[in-house]
């Protein structure tokens, strides 16, 4: 008499690709492993002034404004980036469409990110 394996298979696949999800794998997080959310070269200009516009009446982007360790170079694409990422350390989330997770980190001369 032959078993019907299937909801095993099914059960052990859907395990499978649980485990490997690169943002949620505790493993490689444990191994030092870092990501950055930032602004996509592709996005919209309109939704990352959008976004950024929402974002600061949330947070404070002090940083990202005049005289603040982030503000230069003075453009949508660096002021966004540290917006996204701001967003991906509080909520765990990247915002689709705006921005892409990266193991390079963004941060340069005296402008840090976590």
């Amino acid at each position: 008499m032959v078993k019907n394996n299937l909801p095993i298979l099914l059960v052990s696949f859907f395990l499978a690709i649980a485990l490997c999800s690169c943002n949620k794998n505790l493993a490689l997080r444990n191994k030092g492993i870092q990501y950055w959310c930032v602004a996509d070269t592709g996005a919209d200009p309109l939704a990352l002034q959008k976004f950024l516009d929402n974002g600061c009446n949330q947070f404070n982007c002090s940083p990202i404004l005049p005289g603040g360790a982030c503000f230069g170079p003075d453009g949508i694409l660096g002021h966004s980036s540290w917006l996204l990422d701001k967003f991906y350390r509080e909520f765990a989330v990247c915002e689709k469409g705006l921005g892409f997770i990266t193991t390079t980190d963004p941060s340069y001369d005296d402008c840090h990110y976590p």
